[in-house]
Order: C-alpha cells, then sequence, then structure tokens
C-alpha cells in the first residue's frame, strides 16, 4: 500500500501548522507528530487517490508560507461561492481538514511528545454506558 513521500509528510505538517498552531495548551501540529500516523489513517483510501494527494502535496511543499497560508484561507472561504474553480477548493477543505483534524484529534501522537494531547485539552473523553440487554444476555432472546 502506497502512503506519503516525505515532501508531501513535509506540505502537510506545514499546512497543519496553519490549521492547528500552538494555542495555550494546545500543541502545534508539528509538535504534537500526529503525521507519523497519517499513513495508518489514508491506509484504506484507493491507490490512485494516494498518488494525486503526493502529487498535490509534493508541489505545496515547495510553497512559501504565505502562499501556503493564503490558499488555506481560499479553501475555507471556497463553500460560501459557486463556480468552477470553487468546488476543487471545497473538495481540498474538506480532504486537507479531514486528514489533519482527523490525526490531530487521535490521540496518537509522536513518541518524543509529552504534553497534554488536544482531546485532554478539551476535556473530551468516551465514556461507555452498557445497555441493560448487554447486562443481562437472556433478553435478547
Amino acid at each position: 500500500m502506497a502512503g506519503l513521500g516525505n515532501s508531501a509528510k513535509k506540505a502537510l505538517n506545514r499546512i497543519g501548522d496553519i490549521i492547528c498552531p500552538k494555542n495555550g495548551d494546545f500543541p502545534s501540529y508539528s509538535e504534537y507528530g500526529a503525521i507519523e500516523h497519517v499513513d495508518d489513517m489514508l491506509e484504506t483510501a484507493p491507490e490512485s487517490d494516494i498518488n494525486d494527494l503526493n502529487m498535490l502535496l509534493a508541489i505545496l511543499s515547495f510553497m512559501p508560507n504565505a502562499i501556503l497560508k493564503w490558499l488555506v484561507k481560499s479553501v475555507s472561504k471556497s463553500h460560501w461561492k459557486n463556480g468552477g474553480v470553487t468546488t476543487l477548493f471545497r473538495q481540498l477543505d474538506f480532504g486537507l481538514k479531514g486528514i489533519i483534524f482527523g490525526t490531530y484529534y487521535s490521540g496518537k501522537k509522536t513518541a518524543v511528545y509529552n504534553g497534554k494531547i488536544p482531546t485532554e485539552v478539551i476535556g473530551f473523553s468516551i465514556n461507555r454506558i452498557e445497555l441493560e440487554h448487554e447486562l443481562q444476555p437472556e433478553l435478547q432472546e
């Protein structure tokens, strides 16, 4: 299975820092090291989609930060406009933010990061409540 190349990961890290910058107790995207787990997230994506994403991110890896900030702002604004390129911008916005937020809030961090994870900062935890039929198997009949 194909994964993201180094230049693609570099670009995604830079875009991640624009979308998820360090803010108070929240680590920046790159500081948190969420990029280490991006290939796990993308393992079920079609190989052609991974190749296209690799190519786009490899191109973006050469762009200066000012261009990347403009791009992130433009794709975010594309949801309120209609027309040719805005459709592609909306897809790019959903795709990039899905990958970035999915890895940032996954609870998986780099081995060298020792701070609070984003889900701890927002106070998120999963509480499982057992249903009555789980407690009494005879009710399932």
